[in-house]
């Protein structure tokens, strides 16, 4: 989980959905040294398409140059550079705290931050939550000081506002 805001970008990139996309995409960006700080991949409602949410830091220039790159790569149909500020983007975070005589203080605190209590164990309490970055960030230091146990963030997955789409310039 990123702990940044500065100056990430969203690539959102539409992929044909075939073997080693995945392999060939990030081998361009350790090629080329560029770091990706979250990646989201899943299905589209197109069978044969997938859709790679890859966030990442740098200016204008280095974000155009990696789409550019990108683009030339076989596999890969569209990619769009999405501004955190200007599209929908949420996080979805699973967390296991220690919850022993505070199980009562836990849950409170959870349901302020609008988690949802998945499981229930004997000295611990797992909570999903999903939202903004911020968010996600701030009900994990909340609950830090009652032990946390394990955690996994899916990283940002986003879209663009308003009625544009990813497919709208596909032909």
């Amino acid at each position: 989980m990123s702990t940044k805001n500065d100056n990430r970008t969203v690539l959102s990139v539409l992929t044909y959905n075939r073997p080693s996309v995945l392999l060939r995409m990030t081998g361009l960006f350790y090629r080329r040294g560029y770091n990706i700080e979250t990646l989201v991949v899943c299905e589209t409602d197109r069978p044969d398409l997938s859709r790679f949410t890859v966030t990442l830091s740098g200016d204008p220039d280095i974000i155009e140059q990696i789409r550019r790159q990108l683009l030339k790569l076989e596999d890969i149909v569209k990619v769009d550079v999405l501004h955190l500020e200007d599209c929908a983007a949420s996080e979805l975070l699973l967390i296991k705290v220690k919850a022993e005589s505070n199980r009562r203080d836990l849950l409170i605190l959870s349901q302020a931050a609008g988690c949802r209590v998945v499981d229930i164990g004997e000295n611990s309490l797992t909570f999903e939550l999903s939202g903004r970055t911020a968010d996600v960030q701030a009900f994990v230091e909340r609950v830090r000081s009652y032990g946390i146990l394990e955690m996994g963030c899916t990283g940002i997955t986003a879209l663009a506002r308003g009625d544009e789409t990813i497919f709208d310039t596909l032909i």
